[in-house]
């Protein structure tokens, strides 16, 4: 009787504690599925954040290479200006470099001429003060002359009681020598165009008949005839004119006709 009364109680108690364990399992299970529940809204709703600042990193990015761009441009731009400017003021440099060295070329030529007018200006007032003093000593020279033609000197003659009478001077012309030297030739140009004439020339002779000067007097109409015959004969021998049987300087006169024959 004792062994069939406890069986019995332990019976109830086995399922009790199984009652008590299932309801554990189960709130075990409750709380393990509001926990993932949980874990799962966790996730659900922080991967839209992340995305969210990815997207958010990645325009700021985008941006930061925009502006970075736009900086390396702009730098860019101002040493292209600062290139192009230092490339326009040297070549300002160089251009006004080559102006100058024009304008010293063109100073040092002029300074060339200058001076070269001026020693030609010098070279020509000289040479017409020869010439001046030339003209003075030949006029000089004829005047001389002259007086020693007009009055020679005369022999002193031994005082007397009788009347002195004046000294006979015999006087011969000075006179051209055909011989000595070429007769003038006949200009081409005058023959074609028919030029004729008679040129009248003054020569200045010294006391040995050579000619000193020479110059024209009368002109026959055409100076290609009067300088012509002026050349020729100025290389011609004279006798020289005699003054008491005397040579002397003298001037002389003499006429050269020119004719065409047909």
């Amino acid at each position: 009787m004792m062994d069939a009364v406890a069986s019995p109680r332990k019976t109830g108690f086995g399922q009790s504690a199984e009652s008590v364990i299932a309801i554990s399992l189960l709130g075990v299970c409750a709380a393990a599925g509001l926990a993932a529940f949980l874990s799962s809204g966790s996730e659900q709703s922080a991967t839209p954040t992340a995305a969210s600042e990815a997207a958010t990193f990645e325009l700021s990015a985008a941006q930061n290479d925009e502006a970075l761009q736009s900086e390396e441009q702009a730098v860019l731009a101002e040493w292209q200006r600062r290139l192009d400017g230092e490339f326009s003021q040297h070549e300002q440099s160089q251009l006004q470099q080559q102006q100058l060295a024009t304008l010293q070329e063109q100073s040092a030529a002029l300074a060339v001429a200058q001076a070269a007018a001026e020693a030609a200006a010098r070279a020509a007032e000289a040479a017409e003060t020869r010439a001046n003093n030339a003209e003075k000593a030949r006029q000089q020279a004829l005047a001389s002359a002259r007086a020693r033609v007009v009055a020679p000197p005369s022999e002193e003659l031994p005082a007397t009681k009788e009347e002195v009478k004046p000294a006979v001077v015999s006087r011969r012309p000075a006179t051209i020598d055909w011989d000595s030297c070429a007769r003038p030739q006949y200009p081409d140009e005058s023959v074609r165009l028919g030029q004729q004439g008679t040129v009248t020339m003054e020569f200045s002779l010294d006391t040995l008949g050579v000619v000193q000067d020479g110059k024209i007097i009368e002109s026959s109409g055409t100076r290609r005839l009067d300088y012509r015959a002026l050349s020729a004969l100025s290389k011609c021998k004279f006798e020289p004119e005699l003054v008491n049987g005397k040579p002397v300087e003298s001037l002389t006169q003499l006429r050269f006709t020119w004719k065409l024959t047909r």
